[in-house]
Order: structure tokens, then C-alpha cells, then sequence
């Protein structure tokens, strides 16, 4: 029975819930079984943040839940108490049907989109743990662009409660069966480090020549690196250079190749500038929603590391005039200008006609070549370890931001091999890669078996499927009203968020 579509049924005390109950069980709203702390939560705004990664609040760092990151000492709002944070709004925290729920101990913060829950009494912590992370809660959120999991809301949710006997039963054998499931994730969180080390090591020896050292033993060179970057030069010069480019080229500096990495013979340095036209896009403003032309352009979420996302296009309104500049076409090479963190500066993508009549925004370089396999080998160049560092040094500035414009790419250096042997290096890396990208699809279906696994205990465990049931057991209802009493008779202790015992 799919959880979602299950008809709301009663247990035997007559509470509603979503599924029916095993005897001795009971439906409970959920504020009936935790105290909600959200009072104490702090918003943390992004500068505030940053003074804060950097220890300048007290010299103190404490895991900052909420988003990912540390923040410092701020004297009130600083939580030490055992609890289980849900997420209220937003991902990774909450999709339409589930939200993620963890336990968190020691010295820690929490900003305005978690929820901090402790509780009534510890012995049901792991239950409720696990609950929270098994429920449907599409009834219970607002929002259409924004799903949001109110207070309100959340303490009206129904939470399956077993007798307590038969609670630690089930977490125990739910902690056993995810503790081999978790070995399972740590091998493939294993073959994916080894994936990504052989990626990188390939796409080094790639830039380098190393890949490809038997074939020059083999092959006699027939066309030189230096060859092919004076070909290219006559080629452009032929075509004319636009008036930007052409002053950027005579204002440019020459390449010091001495601080690059070493070559092969035959092999030739070269910039960007030398081998493409290097063009912004597209500025985002008001007034382009009132132009009669409107196009799907690609922003920088849609250029990911060696990749394209297309899952979501949009459209921006073009004039006459920008359509041959700011269109893409076969070939062309995506960087990423800057989105403020230096490992995602430079991100770049090969375009292949995906879209028809497609455009790029300003934070998009494209960077378009004569011939696609120049395009390609510079692509693959850039992905390579020393052609990330390229990016980085040249990204960095003494302002501490780190970002990329034209001027800045043109000047990227880039190797150049013969024309034979770079294709010969794009072949080999590319089936060795595409082997890598099969491995890395068949661990992500694993780990996808993984979660539904995970998410079929629960759901047997919360049915009261997965262990037999004992009919000694005390049943629930007494538990409520053992967590009842001890509400009345101490509610100051818990309010101050300190967990009692059963």
C-alpha cells in the first residue's frame, strides 16, 4: 500500500492517520510527543556568516546547521542540547513528499529554515528520528514556487506511536539493516573517489602528452604544434578581427611559458586569444520582457562542471542586432564568469546544438573556435588539474573575489599538440571517460536501490511489518500518558529544551 494514496484510517483509539495501525498502536500529533524550539533559531545572513567562518565573533567555531558551513559564538542563541533538526523550507531539506531529519549534539547553530524538535522523553528519540524521515509530508506544506513546513502545521502532523517495548525492537533491527546498507554506500562513496582520481589523472596525462607517449614513438610528426597555431593565425588574420579583439591582442602580454607545465617536442603554447574569438552575452535587464523576440538563453545553472543542464530553459527578449553576437552554435566553449566560489569559477561545457536558436547571458563566456576539435581539446584542457589551476590563478584578484571576464580568458594559456595527436588524446580520453561515466550511472542506480531500500524498511517498520509483534507489550496509550504527567508537572524544564528520561 503506497503511503501517499492510502485511504486515512483509524487506530484503535479513534485517531485519525494516514494508514491503519497494529493493536496497541496509536496515531499522536506530533507536538503531543516533542517541544518545537524554534524561538531560539538566529537568521544568519551571508556577511555575518562570513565574520563568523573567519572566528572573529569569539574564536570559537560551532557546526552551523541550516545550510552547510560553521559559524561562531553569539552569545543567546548558541544551542548544547541533544535534538532533531527538520527542515522547513527549500532543498536539500524538504521535496513534496519528505523532509530530512537528523540528530545533532554538542555546540551547534541553527538558522530560520530548520526546525529543532526535543523529545518529551529520550527513549523514543530514534523513533521519532526515523519517522520523520518516512512521513508524507505533502498535506502539511504551503507554497507553490517555495514549499514551506509551517510550526503550525508541523505540530499537527501524525506520528505513528508503537508500544515502547516494541519501538526499541524495530529501531534496533532498523538500525541494523541500515548499518549494512551504510557499508554498501561506503563502498560505492569509495569507487566514486577512485573515479574521480583516475578522471583526473587521465585528463592529466591528456594535457601533458603522457597519454599518448607510445603513439608519438610511433607516428612521425607531419604537422607540429607550431605549425597548426601559424595555419590558425592566417586563417583569422584573413577573416579580419574585430575592432575589441584587436586591441586586445595588441595590448596583450607575451606568454611566459617558462612557469607552465613542461611539453612534449612538437608541441606549441598558445592563448585562447590566438586560437578563438572570446564574446560576452547577454545583460539581464527589465526591458528585455517587452522585446518581440524572445529566445532561450542559458544562465550559469544551466553549465555545470563538463557538462550541460537543460532541465530548465528560459527565455530572454533579444534585439536584432544581439541575435548573431549572443547566439550558440556546434562547437562552442561555456565558461562559467564567476559565481563567487573559486572551485566553481570557471565551469565550463561544450554546446552541441542541444536547443535550436539559442542565446547565452553575460555571465556565460563563450568562446568559439574555427574547428570543433580545437574546441575540444580545450575543453578537455581546462578540465585537466593544471587547466583548473590556470583558471584559478588567473581568476584570483586582491580584492579576495574571484572572477573571469574576456580579457581574462583570451589570456588563458593553452598547449597545443599536433594536430594528429590531438586527436589521437580526445579518442583515447574519450572512451575512458564514457567507461567512467558508465560506472558513475550505475553507482548513482545503486545508491538510487539504496534510498527506495531504506525507504521500504521504514515503511514496513511503521506498518508494524518488519518484527513480530508481542501482545504483552504495554501499549502506547500508556506511554502518551506517562509523557502527559510529566508535561504537567515540570513544563519549565521543558521548555528549556533538556531531554528527560523514560
Amino acid at each position: 500500500m503506497d503511503i501517499g494514496a492510502a485511504p486515512k484510517l483509524k487506530s484503535d483509539d479513534g485517531a485519525d492517520g494516514p494508514w491503519e495501525l497494529p493493536d496497541g498502536w496509536r496515531w499522536v500529533a506530533l507536538s503531543e510527543v516533542v517541544d518545537i524550539h524554534d524561538h531560539r533559531r538566529r537568521p544568519i545572513k551571508a556577511g555575518d556568516r562570513q565574520a563568523r567562518i573567519a572566528g572573529k565573533s569569539s574564536g570559537e567555531l560551532f557546526p552551523y546547521y541550516g545550510a552547510t558551513g560553521q559559524v561562531g559564538l553569539i552569545d543567546g542563541f548558541l544551542f548544547d542540547f541533544p535534538a532533531i533538526l527538520l527542515g522547513e523550507d527549500g532543498a536539500p531539506f524538504l521535496d513534496r513528499r519528505r523532509a530530512k531529519a537528523y540528530a545533532v549534539d554538542g555546540k551547534y547553530w541553527v538558522n530560520n529554515h530548520a526546525h529543532i524538535l526535543t523529545p518529551r522523553t529520550s527513549t523514543i528519540g530514534l523513533w521519532l528520528l526515523h519517522s520523520l524521515n518516512f512521513i508524507d509530508y505533502e498535506p502539511h506544506v504551503g507554497g507553490t514556487t517555495r514549499l514551506k513546513l509551517t510550526k503550525a502545521d508541523l505540530e499537527r502532523i501524525p506520528i505513528p506511536l508503537a508500544p515502547l517495548a516494541e519501538q526499541r525492537r524495530i529501531v534496533e533491527r532498523i538500525e541494523t539493516l541500515f548499518a549494512e546498507i551504510a557499508e554498501g554506500e561506503a563502498a560505492m562513496a569509495e569507487a566514486r573517489y577512485g573515479l574521480d582520481t583516475f578522471s583526473r589523472a587521465l585528463l592529466k596525462a591528456a594535457a601533458t602528452g603522457e597519454l599518448t607517449k607510445d603513439w608519438r614513438e610511433a607516428n612521425p610528426v607531419t604537422e607540429t604544434g607550431h605549425d597548426l597555431l601559424a595555419r590558425i593565425a592566417k586563417d583569422r588574420a584573413s577573416k579580419g578581427a574585430p575592432t575589441a579583439r584587436a586591441r586586445r591582442a595588441a595590448d596583450a602580454r607575451l606568454l611566459d611559458t617558462s612557469v607552465l607545465p613542461q611539453i612534449p617536442a612538437g608541441w606549441a603554447w598558445a592563448t585562447t586569444r590566438e586560437l578563438a574569438d572570446v564574446i560576452g552575452g547577454l545583460t539581464k535587464n527589465p526591458d528585455r520582457q517587452k522585446m518581440p523576440i524572445q529566445m532561450p538563453y542559458l544562465r550559469v545553472a544551466n553549465v555545470q562542471m563538463g557538462s550541460l543542464d537543460l532541465s530548465e530553459m528560459k527565455e530572454i527578449g533579444v534585439s536584432n542586432e544581439e541575435r548573431q553576437r549572443a547566439s550558440l552554435k556546434d562547437g562552442d566553449l561555456l565558461i562559467v564568469e564567476g559565481n563567487g566560489s573559486i572551485d566553481q569559477i570557471g565551469r565550463c561545457a561544450v554546446w552541441n546544438g542541444e536547443i535550436a536558436n539559442c542565446v547565452h547571458q553575460n555571465h556565460i563566456i563563450k568562446v568559439r573556435f574555427s574547428h570543433t576539435c580545437h574546441s575540444s581539446w580545450c575543453f578537455t584542457w581546462l578540465l585537466s588539474p593544471y587547466g583548473r589551476k590556470e583558471i584559478e590563478q588567473v581568476a584570483a584578484s586582491t580584492s579576495g573575489l574571484h572572477t573571469l571576464s574576456i580579457s581574462k580568458i583570451e589570456a588563458l594559456p593553452v598547449p597545443l599538440p599536433p594536430p594528429a595527436e590531438a586527436a589521437e588524446i580526445l579518442r583515447r580520453a574519450s572512451e575512458a571517460l564514457a567507461a567512467n561515466a558508465d560506472t558513475l550511472a550505475m553507482l548513482d542506480a545503486e545508491a538510487a536501490d539504496a534510498a527506495r531500500l531504506k525507504q521500504s524498511i521504514l515503511k514496513a517498520a511503521f506498518e508494524g511489518r518488519l518484527i513480530p509483534q508481542d501482545p504483552t507489550d504495554e501499549p502506547a496509550s500508556v506511554l502518551l500518558a506517562r509523557i502527559a504527567s510529566r508535561e504537567n508537572v515540570n513544563p519549565a524544564k521543558r521548555k528549556r529544551g533538556r531531554k528527560t528520561s523514560a
